[in-house]
């Protein structure tokens, strides 16, 4: 493989904990689109222009991290925090030195929130669903109509596989969302994450069903 020069963003890209492995970008636009604090496109590859330096930073460089079509971002820090959230996001592989045995891919499937107070809001799981349908429409996304139960949401972005979005009515102000997917669980709840954080929704909490310890403000 071609060894290219070293750039003149070398010491800061080679800084840090997270980097992208060389000779391997393919110009995706990803990493930038979703943290363009971070990266930044070069002539021929993407790099770290610098560390993540908020907990909203971290966030979304670790979502560029799953994003990225060939896994050239990594993570070559010890924070044992961050390699147990690599870990349950089935992406061990890409930490330098992984050391969480006891953290294996656990994705979350479900999400409790409120709605924000202000004029007319939703104040029941199929009003919201609805909102939810309007959301994915506009965003380009197929929905179908609500045939099968008005707090059932079903959305497809390719090849008409439907996924399943349930809202549950868990009182307080509070709502329960389920996710069911075969083959697009994480991207489902990147989806459901994006439109609750554009509706303003309060006390995001992301869980994996069934495992207490999972609770997290993001999916990954």
């Amino acid at each position: 493989m071609k060894t290219l020069p070293p750039p003149a963003y070398a010491a800061i890209s080679d800084e840090g904990d997270f980097y992208v492995e060389p000779d391997c970008c393919l110009l995706c636009g990803v990493p930038e689109g979703i943290a363009p604090e971070v990266f930044q496109t070069g002539e021929d590859y993407c790099f770290v222009k610098r560390q993540p330096s908020s907990q909203d930073e971290v966030d979304r460089t670790i979502r560029a991290m799953w994003s990225s079509e060939v896994d050239c971002i990594r993570y070559r820090g010890h924070e044992a925090a961050l390699l147990d959230r690599l870990a349950r996001a089935g992406m061990t592989d890409q930490a330098d030195y992984p050391h969480t045995p006891d953290s294996p891919p656990a994705l979350r499937d479900r999400v409790i929130f409120s709605m924000p107070v202000g004029i007319n809001p939703p104040t029941s799981a199929s009003q919201i669903a609805n909102d939810l349908r309007t959301y994915l429409r506009a965003s380009g996304k197929k929905v179908l109509p609500p045939l099968l139960g008005r707090r059932t949401v079903w959305v497809s972005w390719i090849q008409n596989q439907f996924h399943r979005v349930h809202l549950i009515d868990d009182g307080a102000g509070r709502f329960v969302v389920h996710l069911r997917s075969g083959i697009a669980l994480q991207g489902l709840a990147w989806l459901v994450d994006d439109w609750l954080r554009a509706t303003g929704a309060e006390g995001i909490r992301w869980e994996t069903t069934g495992d207490p310890t999972s609770a997290s403000a993001t999916p990954m």
